[in-house]
């Protein structure tokens, strides 16, 4: 390489050097707020969004699930315009969608002993505004259970629980529900209700 090559690649050199400070000393100044607030902005409705897709999903999944329960059974006399109850029977309704009754039970206790105990699984109820299904202890066995003094009468348990889901599976819901005798109402009260 000659003197004068040498001397053309430095100027060329210098000339690049030279416009990229050019370049550097005029880029503009930017103003931080200008440039991160779209940024935060965008952040924040992402997060938004995700959270009301969270929300409705939630809101989705609780209006479209069956609701189970139980309670006491009885007989509307429309004379008199009563319910007469029938005490050895238990009513169970079925609200919003259809479910599968994964197990339910019927349990009767005196103190710590079990008088009667009926299991019922794997079975399918439709809701209806109109109608209920029901579960009844025999009128023998309820007698022989009820053939005992009012103390020992107020002293009886029940306890129902049913265990549920929709009709395509998914999470089990579970209701229980404690009831004790009252021999002057011939009726069984509630005492703790639980669901989920």
């Amino acid at each position: 390489m000659t003197h004068k090559d040498m001397l053309c690649e430095e100027i060329k050199k210098e000339k690049k050097m030279d416009a990229t400070k050019v370049v550097i000393e005029n880029w503009p100044e930017t103003n931080y707020l200008l440039v991160y607030i779209p940024i935060i902005i965008a952040i924040i409705a992402l997060s938004i969004s995700l959270y009301s897709i969270f929300l409705t999903r939630r809101v989705f999944v609780v209006s479209h699930r069956p609701y189970v329960w139980a309670g006491n059974y009885g007989v509307i006399d429309h004379d008199k315009k009563t319910i007469i109850p029938v005490p050895f029977r238990v009513s169970c309704r079925v609200k919003n969608s259809p479910a599968r009754i994964i197990r339910m039970e019927v349990k009767i206790n005196l103190n710590m002993e079990t008088l009667f105990v009926h299991t019922n699984e794997n079975f399918v109820r439709f809701p209806d505004e109109t109608s209920e299904w029901s579960f009844g202890i025999g009128e023998e066995d309820f007698e022989k259970i009820m053939n005992r003094s009012n103390e020992d009468k107020s002293k009886l348990v029940r306890l129902i629980s049913l265990e549920y889901s929709s009709l395509d599976g998914g999470k089990i819901y579970h209701y229980k529900l404690q009831q004790s005798f009252n021999p002057i109402e011939n009726q069984w009260k509630d005492t703790s209700e639980k669901a989920d």
